[in-house]
């Protein structure tokens, strides 16, 4: 992975992939559990993490390194297995290991969600999809947008909102005393599966992603 990209999320929250092993159980620790304060990256040569929750801090070389996945989410080529005392092991994958024997590793409640979501949508990756956040229990829709669908992963969607002009109505101009045609600028940004329902939009014939409106005003 770009070393500078590395540098520029020091202090970051992250989620670690595969999930550490708790060695003492030989199972992955829980999702709620994987949360990882990006401490340091001295000499970029080595990655040091603070868990969250416990006193456990990791280290790994950076050619370990696979990719950091957006939001949140760091890609390791091996596992970090934590054993007592808060000491902790780290061992490579082999090569030839895929990323779906990675994936198994992970205790992920939204795993099989996620799988589903990335199998529905990788098809429709370059095309138009659609955004809409759901409002109140009614299940009635607010905002939205129309986007271009410019990669999918396993974990997040990376969507292109291009430029939207508008003209306002006369008595808006009128108040407000300003032009009678907005632009607002195009955007991409990172969602991760996690926030998606998909549905179809039957209007224009593509897919609808549906977003927890919670997440609304922080990735849009």
């Amino acid at each position: 992975m770009n070393k500078r990209q590395l540098s520029e999320i020091v202090g970051h929250i992250i989620r670690l992939r595969p999930n550490p092993i708790v060695k003492k159980s030989g199972k992955p620790i829980k999702e709620t559990l994987n949360n990882w304060t990006f401490l340091d990256f001295p000499d970029q040569k080595r990655l040091i993490f603070q868990h969250n929750h416990s006193e456990y801090i990791l280290e790994v070389e950076a050619l370990y390194v696979r990719g950091h996945e957006p939001p949140d989410m760091l890609a390791i080529r091996g596992l970090f297995y934590l054993e007592d005392d808060s000491r902790f092991s780290f061992i490579p994958f082999t090569e030839g290991m895929s990323s779906t024997d990675a994936r198994e590793l992970t205790d992920d409640p939204t795993s099989k969600l996620s799988q589903h979501l990335y199998d529905a949508l990788k098809p429709h990756e370059g095309k138009e999809v659609s955004l809409r956040f759901p409002k109140g229990e009614d299940g009635t829709w607010y905002g939205g947008y129309e986007a271009i669908l410019k990669e999918v992963t396993p974990h997040y969607v990376l969507i292109h909102v291009p430029p939207v002009t508008i003209s306002l109505p006369k008595w808006t101009q009128e108040k407000i005393q300003e032009s009678a045609v907005r632009t607002s600028p195009g955007f991409d940004k990172s969602i991760a599966l996690k926030f998606i329902t998909l549905e179809v939009d039957t209007k224009n014939d593509r897919p609808m992603l549906v977003m927890d409106h919670s997440h609304r005003d922080r990735e849009l």
